[in-house]
């Protein structure tokens, strides 16, 4: 019995990505929609339940870790550098979106060009660590930065930066 969507899933998806380096490992209860705009990085992991929708596309580095539960979702571009650690349940937003119909009625649903997505550039760089159920919206996050759990950052972070709350601000800094 072939179970739709299971290509996407998994070890399966592999070789559907734009590339993918040696010892990548792909969970079985991982997804990835649209693989062709998918580069992951040599010895990466993707975990179980982590869900990736690429929108312009999606890179991640060699050596990190996506955890499970985490979604890099969006309309824009996202890179994750390497070594990069995201906390479980972590939301990586790539793009926004505008809802810009004067008087609009959400009872109905949304009429055709109601919205419009504000596609946008996520980039996190090496060395970086996200603690657990982070918000991050297409933002740079500095080299070694360290994002407390819960924060959400709407804003770019210095590298060597310690940043937490909502919205994230800088505590303090991280040896080189």
């Amino acid at each position: 019995m072939q179970i739709e969507g299971l290509e996407l899933m998994g070890e399966n998806v592999k070789a559907k990505l734009r590339s993918c380096g040696e010892n990548v490992k792909i969970y079985p209860m991982a997804k990835i929609a649209f693989p062709h705009v998918v580069d992951i990085g040599s010895n990466a992991k993707v975990r179980d339940f982590a869900f990736i929708f690429a929108g312009e596309g999606v890179k991640i580095g060699e050596y990190t870790d996506i955890q499970p539960h985490t979604i890099i979702w969006g309309g824009g571009l996202t890179i994750i550098g390497n070594r990069v650690s995201t906390g479980p349940g972590t939301v990586f937003l790539s793009a926004t979106y505008s809802h810009h119909t004067p008087g609009l009625k959400m009872v109905d649903g949304l009429e055709e060009g109601a919205t419009k997505v504000l596609g946008g550039k996520l980039v996190v760089g090496d060395d970086v660590y996200i603690g657990a159920r982070c918000t991050i919206m297409p933002v740079t996050i500095g080299e070694g930065c360290v994002i407390g759990a819960g924060s959400f950052v709407n804003k770019d972070c210095e590298p060597w930066g310690i940043y937490v709350g909502s919205p994230a601000k800088k505590i303090g800094e991280r040896p080189r």
